[in-house]
């Protein structure tokens, strides 16, 4: 999908709120869906364009899951792939990201689910630089990881299969877990921004764990 088509789609886009969960750049996302409106929206998307975006739930409301609780602005949209119907009627499916929204406002809709109008955020380009700081990131976690044990290497061994400027990305949701810094990333548009404040917080997160061994010694 060109960004023109996409950015007229995202005029009305459906969305599919998971308390902890969230959608963003260059970071597949695997989902099993059970609850009605989402199976309907599922169904509806896969006879439509495709498209879905998952957003943060706003700190405090995740329980509203049930209603229509308050989501923070800044998202990612992206579009279904691998769809698998499951004999008891549930799906999974894999939302493969493909661009930053901000979403607008809740539109009218006789849908189950609910719909935002949303606009399509700028995308800078990828810079050289990108692959170095991947490659920096998975010097760091490579051997954390492999410390793990079997699921540890899998994991290890994913990371080293990506090109190093698809990296910090990948780690972005290991990595940046509080709402507001992923509200942070989601709103960058240059790539080689978001990918500095994934190594930051990497470093951020081994510099809180030094000081927590050094507090308990």
């Amino acid at each position: 999908m060109d960004r023109e088509t996409l950015a007229l789609a995202v005029g009305e886009l459906r969305v599919f709120p998971l308390p902890g969960m969230v959608l963003l750049p260059g970071a597949n996302l695997p989902l099993h869906v059970f609850e009605p409106r989402y199976l309907a929206l599922v169904a509806d998307a896969l006879a439509a364009d495709g498209l879905i975006c998952v957003p943060q739930i706003v700190d405090g409301h995740e329980g509203d899951q049930l209603a229509n609780p308050v989501l923070y602005p800044y998202a990612a949209v992206g579009r279904i792939v691998s769809p698998r119907l499951l004999p008891d009627g549930h799906y999974t499916i894999v939302i493969e990201p493909i661009g930053r929204v901000r979403l607008l406002a809740e539109r009218d809709s006789t849908a189950a689910y609910r719909v935002f109008s949303a606009e399509l955020l700028p995308e800078g380009e990828a810079p050289e630089a990108l692959a170095e700081i991947g490659r920096r990131l998975f010097a760091i976690v490579a051997p954390m990881l492999a410390r793990m044990g079997p699921r540890g290497g899998q994991v290890v061994r994913g990371f080293g299969s990506l090109p190093s400027a698809q990296v910090p990305a990948a780690l972005a949701p290991i990595l940046m877990r509080a709402s507001l810094s992923r509200q942070e990333y989601l709103a960058v548009d240059d790539p080689l921004r978001r990918a500095q404040l994934v190594e930051e917080a990497l470093l951020t997160a081994l510099a809180e764990g030094q000081s927590s061994d050094a507090a308990e010694a």
